[in-house]
C-alpha cells in the first residue's frame, strides 16, 4: 500500500464545517496549517529526523547551515532562532505559493524567504515537516503560482480534499459568526469588515439578505473560483452533509463512507477511517448549532430562497455532483 501523504490540501470555504473535517484528519495524524492552524495539538509541528538539517541548508546554505548544527551550550539559542526563522519564511513561501493572501509586513529575513522562494515546487514541498494539513478558503486557479498547479496537474500531489455544504447553512453559519462576538470572527480583513456592517443592520433577516445580495460578502466569491474542484477527477469531493453524522442531523453510514473516501485519498487503510468515524472529536459532538444540516430553515425566509435563485442560482444545488464526475464514476 503506498503510504500515507506526507501532506495534503483542504479547500474548504468559509462556513462549511471545517473543524469537523480537521478532526478527522487530524486523527489520521496531520497536522493542521492554514485556516485551521489554532487546532494543531501541542508539539505536533515538531520536525523529524533529517528534516531540520534540510532546511536550514536551503534557507541559509551549506557552510552556515553546517556551523549552526554545531552549536552546543549557550550557542544553542542561536540555532533554535535561525531553525524558526526557516519555517515562518517556509510557511509564508508555501502559503503565497497557493495563492493565499499574506502582509505585506514580514518578521522574515528578505535573504531567507528569497532563498526558498526560488526553490521548484517539488523541493519546496519536501521541505515541510512531519505530515501536515493546509487549509485553504479557495484554491484560485488565477493566483495559484503557476509552478504548483503545473507540478500538481502532472503528479496529482499533494492529495487535493475539496470540502463544501450547501450555500444555504453557509451563508447562516457565517451571518451568524459575523454577528456574534468580535472574538469570534477571526482576522481575516473582510470578515472584520462585514462584521461591522452586520452589526449596523438590525435584524437577522436584514443581515440574511444582505450576505445572498452582496457579492463581496465573505464566502461568495471564493465559492464561484472553486466550482473546478467540483469537476477535476484528481479532486476528492467530501460534502458536510455526509460528515456531519448523527450528532448534526447526518447519518452514521454518510459518515463512514465519506471518512473511507477520505483515508483512500490520503493513503491511510480503511480500518482507521473507521476508527476516525466511532472516534468524535469535540468539533463533532452534539451541541455546535452552527454546523446542523438544514440550519437555514430556521432562517431562510421565501424571499431568501428567491434572492438565492436570482443571485446564487448558477451554483450546484445541494448535493450536486459535477456531470463529468458523475460520467467517469
Amino acid at each position: 500500500m503506498t503510504p500515507p501523504a506526507p501532506h495534503v490540501i483542504v479547500v474548504s470555504p468559509r462556513g462549511s464545517g471545517t473543524p469537523l473535517l480537521a478532526d478527522a484528519l487530524t486523527r489520521l495524524g496531520h497536522t493542521p496549517y492554514g485556516t485551521m492552524s489554532g487546532h494543531a495539538l501541542e508539539g505536533a509541528d515538531q520536525p523529524g529526523p533529517g528534516e531540520v538539517h534540510a532546511l536550514l541548508t536551503a534557507a541559509y546554505g551549506e557552510q552556515r547551515a553546517a556551523r549552526l548544527l554545531h552549536r552546543q551550550g549557550p550557542e544553542y539559542a542561536e540555532l533554535t532562532a535561525a531553525f524558526h526563522t526557516a519555517v515562518s519564511a517556509l510557511w509564508r513561501t508555501w502559503w503565497t505559493r497557493l495563492g493565499q493572501p499574506v502582509t505585506g509586513a514580514s518578521p522574515v529575513t528578505p535573504d531567507v524567504e528569497n532563498r526558498l522562494t526560488r526553490l521548484p515546487d517539488a523541493e519546496l514541498r519536501r521541505l515541510l515537516p512531519g505530515r501536515g494539513c493546509w487549509y485553504l478558503n479557495s484554491l484560485d486557479l488565477q493566483r495559484a503560482d503557476a509552478g504548483f498547479l503545473r507540478t500538481w496537474h502532472t503528479e496529482a500531489r499533494p492529495p487535493i480534499v475539496y470540502h463544501h455544504r450547501d450555500l444555504r447553512d453557509r451563508v447562516i453559519s457565517l451571518v451568524l459568526l459575523l454577528s456574534g462576538p468580535a472574538s469570534q470572527a477571526g482576522t481575516l480583513p473582510d470578515q472584520l469588515i462585514y462584521r461591522d456592517i452586520l452589526g449596523a443592520l438590525p435584524t437577522v433577516e436584514d443581515r440574511v439578505t444582505l450576505a445572498l445580495t452582496d457579492p463581496d460578502f465573505p464566502g461568495m466569491a471564493e465559492t464561484r473560483r472553486c466550482q473546478w474542484l467540483l469537476r477535476h477527477p484528481a479532486v476528492t469531493v467530501i460534502t458536510h452533509e455526509d460528515l456531519a453524522g448523527p450528532a448534526h442531523g447526518g447519518t452514521a453510514e454518510a459518515r463512514e463512507r465519506a471518512l473511507t473516501r477520505l483515508a483512500q485519498a490520503t493513503g491511510h487503510p480503511p480500518t482507521t477511517a473507521t476508527e476516525a468515524a466511532t472516534t468524535v472529536g469535540a468539533a463533532a459532538q452534539a451541541g455546535s448549532d452552527d454546523l446542523a444540516v438544514g440550519l437555514w430553515h430556521e432562517y431562510f425566509t421565501p424571499a431568501h430562497e428567491r434572492l438565492l435563485n436570482q443571485h446564487h442560482g448558477d451554483l450546484p444545488a445541494p448535493g450536486a455532483r459535477s456531470p463529468h464526475r458523475a460520467a467517469a464514476t
